[in-house]
């Protein structure tokens, strides 16, 4: 029998986890790698916690569309690459 599962995000503490990745990392370049749509917890809700990061690495161009929606300017890494046209 499988049993009901639920993942929460704690937004304040990925904020919180950014600085003191930044603090620790003085100089150095931030990137936030957010896969499948945060992991079902949506790409713009995670975005308001990381905006502060220097980039974002989504996995589709979805992913990149929405956030750009939602307002971010910075860099965007597209993990997927391309696929072919048919």
């Amino acid at each position: 029998m499988t049993r009901p599962v639920v993942a929460s995000i704690d937004l304040l503490a990925l904020r919180q986890n950014l600085q003191i990745v930044r603090r620790a990392a003085p100089g150095s370049r931030l990137w936030a790698v957010v896969k499948a749509n945060a992991y079902g917890h949506g790409v713009a809700r995670v975005w308001s916690a990381l905006s502060a990061a220097d980039g974002f690495a989504l996995l589709n161009l979805e992913e990149a569309i929405l956030l750009r929606e939602q307002g971010w300017k910075g860099p965007i890494l597209l993990l997927e690459g391309f696929l072919p046209c048919r």
